[in-house]
């Protein structure tokens, strides 16, 4: 995998076909469905794997879905029948640790979105769904991008397939958009 000095916007974009190349459509669909079935969802992640399970929360919300970002002062505790999504390339952050322990403690199950099911907090999830990022070799990306990117666009798959899974069209999820801004 290699993004070309001379042209990094074509080299970004061949990187991300690659990784995208190897997601699995199957568990992606899975996923949707423990969403949908999910009584609340809240999300989590740490830097910029934070931001792009923010930027989940917002779509999910735009679907209709009651959903939290954990760490926001609004989050409710979760419970019995929730879901928590846990967003992490190398799965090791010790506060993902204990916001996938406490979701236990609470009878929730925890989805783990990550690069492989061998992460160390893969091994805690309910759900493991992978983002192969270095299936074309070592990215020419700075420190995790390949997979901040990635993240972002599986997220985005995600809800085009929620979209269709629950028949929510673009005019429906624009009514939930806010008008405060």
């Amino acid at each position: 995998m290699g993004s070309d000095a001379l042209h990094p916007l074509v080299g970004i974009l061949t990187e991300l076909t690659e990784v995208a190349s190897h997601v699995d459509e199957r568990e992606m669909d899975a996923l949707v469905c423990r969403m949908a079935k999910a009584k609340r969802i809240f999300v989590a992640g740490m830097g910029r794997s934070g931001l792009m399970a923010g930027a989940l929360a917002m779509r999910l919300m735009h679907l209709k879905m009651q959903v939290f970002v954990v760490g926001e002062t609004t989050t409710p505790s979760i419970r019995r029948g929730d879901l928590l999504i846990c967003c992490s390339r190398y799965g090791r952050s010790r506060s993902l640790r204990t916001y996938i322990e406490k979701a236990h403690e609470a009878k929730a199950k925890a989805a783990m979105i990550t690069m492989s099911t061998e992460t160390p907090l893969a091994a805690q999830a309910d759900y493991v769904f992978t983002i192969a990022v270095d299936v074309g070799g070592k990215s020419h990306q700075p420190l995790g991008t390949i997979f901040e990117q990635s993240l972002l666009l599986y997220c985005d798959a995600l809800v085009l397939l929620a979209m269709r899974k629950l028949g929510i069209s673009e005019k429906q999820m624009a009514k939930q958009h806010t008008q405060l801004e």
